[in-house]
């Protein structure tokens, strides 16, 4: 969550106080999660066009509504990950909550310590995600009522079958699996419909209302839409001056991930557009960025900050799924939606994407967050970062955790990105190849040469 220096203090005197009630009195800590959630959505509200765009000021109110909604009623929402199906969801009027992005609200209210570390005196293994390990410490502890079902996927972590699993004996709270195939084939596509038939017929029995296709039909109409908005912003992105924090990049999820489908994105995607259009050209060194972003540290906040002269353009999670999707089959469409994401099937897939989003977005460099749980973006780096030395695109590669601030020591992230950009700038002013990193040593701040 964003919040402003002078309220630091009471972030942390807030996140103090709701460690405590976590602790005796879980009751009381989720009457501290709501009100800090209200309060977050007035403090927006308020400062609306006091600085912050007003299509990320909309943004963002979306992202604290979705939240808010899904935990003032329990039983009308559902547990999810990121990946999760969650048109279908919206078709029976539930809210889904994603783990990763409800452990990303415990990060900014800085209690995110102390629900890990539950998580890991419980028997969770330090390894193991903190995303993860967050809301697992989260649910043990009794804080989140039971929602009326969980849904996750096979997609992209590894990690979510077995905290689902937990989830479910912890609580009882019956979970549903989407098997995703590795590659995409007729035959897999067939195999993951039919398990969202099943989704449907078990929301059908736990909700009492009948499934209307319908109304996914209209979803994925909207979402088509949304989608070539999102297209059209990408483009303006490439070469206007639009500054975005990197809470909100994470927030943009919320638009992309978690509420597709629904007018309420429309609006913000042709708000979005609309002030794109009338920005200036952009002077600023623009940055792709692969992977998770450490939102909460505050060196990363002061350097990405509008008029420091470098500027995120765009998080790759914005561009996992780019086609179009057929609502006349619209579970078909899903199906194939999750089949052919970039985080599924071979590394290959995403270094595709990266490449043709370099093509789009006409980056200065990129910059991958390594986050120390997901061992997918760690693994294929290098052979990402010897594609954009080919192509003459400098890439930084950092390490940490991406929600746990304790994985991120304390000025490590602002040494590294300060020397990037210094040898950056050096080279561009000099019209040459950045050459070898300036902390590791190694060549190719560049990707190699």
């Amino acid at each position: 969550m964003e919040a402003q220096p002078i309220k630091m203090d009471i972030v942390g005197g807030y996140g103090k106080i709701l460690k405590r009630r976590a602790a005796d009195r879980p009751g009381a800590a989720l009457f501290m999660l709501r009100a800090g959630l209200l309060y977050e959505s007035a403090r927006v509200a308020l400062r609306s066009g006091g600085g912050m765009p007003r299509a990320l000021a909309r943004l963002n109110l979306m992202a604290l509504g979705s939240v808010r909604r899904a935990l003032a009623d329990p039983q009308g929402s559902v547990w999810v990950n990121l990946f999760a199906p969650v048109e279908i969801l919206h078709c029976f009027g539930l809210a889904p909550l994603s783990i990763e992005c409800f452990s990303s609200f415990m990060a900014g209210f800085r209690v995110e310590d102390y629900f890990i570390d539950r998580a890991e005196r419980a028997g969770m293994p330090d390894t193991l995600c903190s995303y993860h390990k967050n809301f697992i410490g989260v649910v043990d502890s009794r804080v989140l009522p039971p929602p009326l079902l969980s849904l996750t996927t096979t997609l992209a972590c590894d990690c979510n079958l077995n905290t689902f699993r937990h989830i479910e004996g912890s609580m009882g709270v019956k979970s549903h699996v989407i098997d995703v195939p590795y590659e995409y084939s007729p035959a897999a596509e067939s195999y993951v419909t039919g398990q969202l038939e099943a989704l449907v017929a078990d929301l059908e029995r736990a909700t009492g209302r009948a499934f209307r296709p319908e109304r996914l039909k209209e979803a994925l109409d909207i979402e088509n839409s949304c989608r070539e908005l999102h297209e059209s912003a990408l483009r303006l992105q490439a070469e206007r001056d639009y500054p975005c924090a990197p809470t909100l990049h994470m927030f943009k999820l919320f638009a992309t991930h978690l509420l597709p489908g629904s007018r309420e994105v429309l609006g913000y995607y042709r708000l979005l557009n609309e002030e794109l259009e009338a920005s200036p050209a952009s002077e600023a060194v623009r940055i792709l960025w692969i992977h998770l972003l450490p939102f909460y540290d505050e060196s990363l906040k002061a350097l990405l900050a509008p008029g420091s002269g470098f500027r995120i353009i765009c998080s790759d999670f914005d561009l996992d799924y780019r086609e179009r999707l057929d609502s006349s089959k619209p579970l078909a469409a899903l199906a194939r939606k999750m089949l052919l994401n970039v985080y599924n099937g071979p590394y290959e897939r995403k270094m595709r994407m990266a490449a043709e989003a370099a093509d789009l977005l006409r980056p200065d460099c990129v910059v991958h967050f390594c986050h120390w749980g997901c061992r997918q973006s760690a693994g294929g780096v290098m052979e990402m970062k010897r594609m954009f030395g080919e192509r003459g695109l400098p890439m930084l590669i950092l390490d940490g955790d991406g929600m746990d601030r304790r994985g991120s020591p304390d000025g490590q992230i602002r040494t590294r990105l300060e020397a990037f950009f210094e040898t950056l700038g050096a080279a561009r002013a000099a019209g040459r190849d950045p050459g070898p990193d300036p902390v590791t040593g190694e060549n190719g701040v560049g990707g190699g040469r």
